[in-house]
């Protein structure tokens, strides 16, 4: 089972432990026990299901509640439909009809908060580098070999494909990590070579408002790295850590870019 796998299953994770004897969640489970990467967003599900269920709890139950719900009865009993993930898969809350409208809305802002995705490509961009920061760990693999680092990707269910641009053969690949932002896994490539550290990220099938158009270079700011996006095919690069006239000086012959040679 590969990390892409075992997270599907944890999506359904009931909170607490009553799930964690389940041979269906096991090989899951261990999945996560070995990718730091998937044992971080399982210790953020763990988090986010322990903040609804206390909003839950602290609901105000309507005191004419039960009544309304007697009193509104025009419709008989519908069939539910069960999901097709299998028998196993149990719904988590069983609320009134009224708690479930109220929990719906709590849950909305909770995601809102805790996920805050982005809206543009530069707000895209700016969380990429802030999750990519905050992995203490910095890679989840380390090779010096793309081939291996293709054949990592795949296992995690990720778009492997990954290369260098011309202007960046001379760098040394020290390895990969995927990096989550708007909903999408992206993979990011660790460059060492000539005093320069950089992080390559390749973006497939992304659309948001503000890309860069297709070969020219955006350059951008966030704090301290200085970023270059643009898009080839059906892939956006971000590059950071190259300032914008070494950046131009790389990709950039008799007058036009060669981002890729």
């Amino acid at each position: 089972m590969n990390s892409h796998d075992a997270k599907r299953l944890l999506e359904v994770l009931r909170p607490g432990e009553a799930d964690h004897a389940d041979p269906h969640f096991a090989g899951a489970l261990q999945q996560a026990g070995s990718d730091p990467e998937l044992a971080r967003w399982l210790a953020d599900q763990k988090q986010f299901d322990g903040t609804f269920a206390r909003a839950l709890k602290d609901l105000p139950v309507p005191a004419d509640l039960r009544s309304a719900i007697l009193a509104d009865r025009p419709q008989p009993p519908q069939k539910i439909l069960k999901p097709a993930f299998g028998r196993w898969l149990k719904p988590r809350w069983r609320i009134p009809a009224a708690a479930a409208a109220a929990a719906l809305i709590i849950s909305a802002s909770i995601a809102a908060v805790h996920w805050n995705r982005p809206v543009g490509f530069a707000e895209f961009c700016h969380e990429l580098l802030k999750e990519a920061l905050s992995n203490d760990a910095h890679l989840d693999f380390k090779s010096g070999d793309l081939a291996r680092i293709r054949q990592w990707l795949h296992g995690q269910g990720v778009a492997a494909d990954v290369a260098l641009p011309a202007g960046l053969q001379g760098m040394r690949v020290q390895g990969c990590q995927v990096v989550q932002a708007g909903g999408q896994r992206v993979p990011m490539l660790c460059l060492m070579g000539e005093s320069k550290h950089l992080h390559l990220f390749v973006v497939e099938g992304v659309q948001l408002a503000g890309l860069p158009r297709a070969g020219s270079p955006d350059f951008e700011r966030y704090g301290s790295w200085k970023t270059a996006a643009w898009q080839q095919g059906d892939k956006t690069y971000v590059l950071s850590g190259l300032k914008s006239y070494t950046f131009v000086n790389k990709f950039r012959k008799a007058g036009r870019w060669t981002l890729w040679g």
